[in-house]
């Protein structure tokens, strides 16, 4: 493959000081070598600062940011307004790449003319990728078939993406946010003509349990909820099947939710909000023509035994 395409790697970082250089590392030795990578230090205050800066003097691809402790969402923004690239991935700083992740998913784009390539996320707590199997299928899809597939991950990690799907489109920034993801997945899905979906685990999801986006949080309901009403709203004059699913979605997200919240000691939210909520969902979902049997079947379970369902779902997932 022709190298001639540059492709920006945003790297939020925030107090990775231990995991910082395998994952810039795992960058810096990729097979594919036109990129740019970009460190957004996001007021780090353990060694991460310093970590960019010396990385930087190591490799003339590595532009560094410090700013001010504004979040991942902040973070990531700066590095799309200081992004040049054709395309575009983001890595968080605790996780790493395998070292054919940007060009396999570039060819992919290539040759099925995508505007975006995903692959699979491998999960672990490993510092390499040796055992894990690269065999896996690839699937294509128009961006209808890619959202209804229900295969399309809503994290933006382990994604190449044209650097068209995000003009103009930024993270929501917040003190409390915790769904900035959900806000931005299915815009930059439905702004493509073609999606590649890979099976192959190409993207180490690190299991950080100090990380500030995986530690144990307490959300407030109304993070995901605004978020993806808007979704709703989003779908409404667009297409009645992709907002029959954004229904089905929700209800989803309350129904995993409020499990979380029965297995969580220390929740705060207001559960029978939720429930309400979710009868609200529920009943739009039930005449969805979209959604399969199975899952109406599962959402009436839980719209007749709350509790139940949720004590049932801790206990397997225990």
């Amino acid at each position: 493959m022709k190298e001639n395409i540059l492709v920006s790697v945003i790297i939020p970082v925030y107090q990775t000081e231990k995991y910082l250089w395998r994952c810039v590392e795992s960058v810096r030795k990729q097979s594919y070598k036109n990129l740019e990578i970009l460190l957004i230090d996001d007021g780090s205050t353990d060694k991460s600062p310093a970590i960019c800066d010396n990385l930087s003097l190591l490799d003339e691809r590595i532009k560094v940011v410090h700013q001010a402790n504004g979040g991942i969402s902040s973070a990531r923004n700066t590095g799309l307004k200081n992004a040049k690239g054709k395309y575009i991935t983001f890595l968080d700083s605790d996780d790493f790449l395998h070292e054919h992740f940007i060009k396999y998913l570039l060819s992919l784009c290539i040759r099925h003319k995508a505007q975006m390539a995903a692959c699979k996320l491998y999960t672990g707590s490993g510092s390499d990728f040796k055992g894990v199997s690269m065999k896996g299928k690839v699937l294509v899809f128009d961006k209808k078939e890619a959202i209804l597939s229900r295969k399309m991950k809503s994290g933006v990690v382990g994604k190449l993406y044209k650097r068209k799907l995000l003009k103009d489109l930024y993270f929501p920034v917040s003190d409390h946010f915790n769904y900035e993801d959900e806000a931005l997945s299915y815009k930059f899905l439905y702004r493509s003509d073609k999606i590649a979906l890979s099976a192959r685990p190409l993207y180490y999801y690190y299991k950080n349990t100090e990380s500030t986006t995986r530690k144990e949080n307490h959300y407030k309901p109304t993070d995901f909820y605004e978020v993806l009403r808007e979704r709703i709203r989003f779908f409404a004059d667009k297409d009645k099947e992709l907002l029959e699913y954004s229904w089905e979605y929700l209800c989803l997200n309350l129904m995993l939710f409020y499990i979380s919240c029965k297995k969580d000691k220390k929740n705060t939210n207001d559960t029978g909000k939720l429930l309400k909520l979710y009868e609200e969902a529920y009943f739009k979902m039930l005449y969805s023509k979209v959604t399969p049997l199975r899952y109406k079947f599962m959402f009436t379970c839980f719209y007749l035994a709350p509790e139940l369902c949720a004590a049932f779902a801790n206990k397997v997932r225990d």
